[in-house]
């Protein structure tokens, strides 16, 4: 006599973690340098019995969280802002960045030094910065008996 229902079998509580092969692969990384950052405890995983399973939400968050990260994100946001003016090269860099090659890559395919790269990674920054600053206002401060001249706040202006 069976104990279990079967009409409705539940998900398994683990479904959707990741191996460390399988997390190693989904950060691009290799095996022995993503171990390296999980026993320093810079990528959180769970370990079970003998085995590590890592959550593909904190993989993710892990990524944004780098340098490499936060220069895709940048890319991607280059891409999807309609009103960013970007050069054929830099929206060429910014495909690639978002495919998943790194900067040093895309110097050697596009036969350039990575401080080229680098370079217009930062043109790009500064696009998007000046797209999302808000307008700004100085409002003088009173003296301080310290500074005799006149200091200035800035403050974002109200819409």
């Amino acid at each position: 006599m069976a104990l279990r229902n079967t009409d409705h079998p539940r998900p398994h509580p683990l479904a959707g973690y990741l191996t460390t092969r399988e997390a190693a692969a989904h950060l691009s990384m290799s095996y022995w340098h993503f171990m390296h950052l999980v026993e320093a405890e810079k990528i959180p995983g769970m370990r079970i019995v003998d085995r590590w399973l890592f959550s593909p939400a904190d993989l993710d968050a892990y990524r944004r969280s780098t340098k490499s990260g936060a220069i895709t994100d940048l890319a991607h946001s280059a891409l999807t802002t309609p009103t960013v003016a970007l050069t054929p090269r830099q929206r060429e860099i910014c495909e690639a960045i978002v495919s998943g090659s790194r900067p040093a890559e895309i110097a050697r395919q596009q036969q350039q030094s990575r401080q080229a790269v680098h370079a217009q990674i930062a043109l790009i920054r500064e696009k998007l910065a000046a797209l999302t600053a808000a307008p700004v206002t100085l409002i003088p401060r009173a003296r301080s008996a310290r500074h005799r001249s006149a200091a200035y706040s800035i403050v974002p202006l109200m819409e």
